[in-house]
């Protein structure tokens, strides 16, 4: 009985959930059937959708009344997808090395043949930098780009001393580069620290023929667009390029430092300095860039100019008695063309045909090397009389066919003895020449032939006699490049055959009982790598 009243009382509530769902259908308007088109109606124009009202900005937004000059700490930060990516921002590794392994022939380690200065590199040792650096960017809100801020760069270097050639746990590393490098416009940077302050080389004899230097300083960089051809304006661009620093050193040797014993009523004797004076270094280039277009010749000219300079000190003599060290100075000037693009290497883009012309006078302290004290005094202790001129070139030719470089230079150099008729004094020259030709798509074959000779004022002080000293090199070689067609593409590997030949000249530049006094003939039979990537020196 229960059952069946419940059982109606659902059929009485879903009854009236019928009726009520069926009236509220039956109440709704009718959708009227769209009216048939006659002919010469119009269509109805389609109704716009109204933009969305955009937010007023408020006191607080960060955005409101914001200057392109305004510092970029008070702005908001860009998106990362706003800033296009700078290659340069971020760390970067850089290397250059090169290692060599082979015989001389006769059992013996192989070794450099030089009777000039700076001359051909075909036989050197080891050398390894590992570079660090990183790109500081800021963000520019005037146009939604970043530009690089500051770049830290810390090189690394190590020379020959390989753990697996000489069986020493030990190596001999420098830090050849630690400067920050500061970016403060398009055409302003200034750097700190301590590094190598170079300009172009000639490769073939691992020389900077105009500015080289090794300094801890600061400099200064200004490069600025100038005129262009209205025919090329797409191309054609000219360039000024200022440079300027000033950096000191204070060689660890008693020609500028020396600290000596002194009596101590305390402790018996205690350890001052006697000898602190820096060498300063100043210098200074202004260049002309013209770059042409891909199918035209491009020239940049170079003037660049050194002052060096030493206050005056005195230091104790092994006998205990003082010597006065006068101040001292040296200039040097010089000039460089460079011509560069020939024969429309840049319309390939892979191939880098060139070539460079230095001219170079240096005067008293500027005459030596600035990490290694003179060699030579006058009779009052300076380097006045001292004086380098040298004439250099270098190039290199790539085509289709191979590639070529070229190397020479020529240098007059004179003491500060005074002495005319010095030993030291004298022409010197060397040239070098490396074709190479394509044999596969990465393979090269040829040879790298030079000649050195040396022409002293004064008598060989070994053997008394006026001798002309030279050596020919001739060094087959198979080179395997992968990475392209130029001379300059690195990695490389070299499969060398060095045969070196000593006039007598040269071979009197050893003692009579220096076994290498007796072999005219000297060889190289081995295998050479060479890399550069990322590195702020080699490019």
């Amino acid at each position: 009985m229960l059952v069946s009243r419940r059982m109606r009382f659902v059929h009485v509530v879903l009854a009236l959930a019928l009726v009520l769902g069926t009236s509220h259908a039956w109440a709704q308007p009718a959708t009227p059937a769209p009216a048939e088109p006659t002919i010469g109606d119009k269509p109805p124009e389609p109704i716009e959708p109204k933009p969305e009202p955009k937010p007023e900005p408020t006191a607080d937004d960060p955005q409101l009344n914001l200057k392109p000059d305004d510092p970029v700490y008070d702005r908001p930060a860009l998106a990362m997808d706003q800033v296009p990516h700078d290659p340069d921002a971020g760390f970067r590794f850089g290397s250059y090395g090169r290692i060599i392994a082979g015989t001389d022939l006769r059992g013996g380690k192989p070794e450099r043949i030089l009777v000039v200065a700076h001359g051909p590199r075909i036989v050197e040792p080891s050398y390894l930098e590992l570079e660090f650096s990183y790109g500081f960017e800021i963000p520019n809100w005037a146009d939604h780009t970043a530009s690089i801020a500051f770049r830290p760069v810390v090189t690394l270097a190590f020379d020959d001393t390989l753990f697996h050639a000489n069986g020493q746990f030990d190596a001999h590393p420098a830090i050849r580069n630690m400067f920050l490098d500061g970016r403060l416009s398009d055409k302003l940077s200034i750097w700190v620290g301590s590094r190598m302050y170079r300009g172009d080389d000639i490769y073939l004899f691992d020389y900077w023929a105009l500015d080289d230097l090794n300094t801890v300083g600061g400099g200064v960089l200004y490069r600025s667009p100038l005129f262009s051809s209205e025919a090329n304006r797409q191309w054609d661009s000219n360039e000024l390029e200022l440079r300027g620093h000033v950096g000191w050193n204070r060689l660890d040797h008693p020609f500028q430092f020396q600290q000596i014993d002194v009596a101590n009523p305390v402790q018996g004797s205690t350890t001052v300095v006697q000898l602190n004076r820096e060498r300063t270094l100043a210098s200074a280039s202004a260049a002309f860039i013209h770059n042409g277009p891909p199918n035209d010749v491009s020239v940049k000219v170079k003037l660049h100019g050194e002052f060096h300079s030493l206050p005056s000190g005195t230091r104790k003599r092994d006998d205990g008695t003082l010597e006065a060290l006068p101040s001292d100075t040296g200039l040097l000037i010089g000039a460089e063309a460079s011509f560069f693009n020939l024969g429309g290497a840049q319309v390939d883009g892979r191939y880098r045909r060139h070539v460079n012309v230095y001219a170079r006078y240096a005067k008293g302290l500027a005459a030596f090397d600035e990490l290694a004290p003179p060699t030579s005094f006058g009779p009052d202790l300076k380097t006045q009389h001292a004086t380098e001129l040298t004439f250099g070139t270098s190039g290199n030719w790539d085509s289709k066919i191979g590639n070529m470089m070229l190397g020479a230079l020529a240098r007059r150099f004179t003491d500060a003895s005074g002495n005319d008729i010095s030993p030291n004094n004298g022409w010197e020259y060397a040239i070098d020449l490396r074709p190479l030709a394509k044999v596969s798509r990465q393979w090269f074959v040829g040879a790298d032939v030079s000649y050195q000779a040396r022409f002293p004022h004064g008598l060989n002080p070994i053997t008394e006699r006026a001798e002309d000293a030279s050596v020919f090199q001739l060094a087959p070689m198979a080179v395997f490049s992968p990475m392209g067609p130029s001379g300059y593409d690195r990695p490389q590997l070299r499969f060398v055959y060095r045969a070196a030949h000593l006039d007598q000249g040269a071979l009197d530049l050893y003692v009579p009982d220096d076994q290498r006094h007796g072999h005219p003939w000297v060889h190289f039979v081995g295998v050479q790598a060479e890399w550069w990537f990322n590195s702020s020196t080699y490019r």
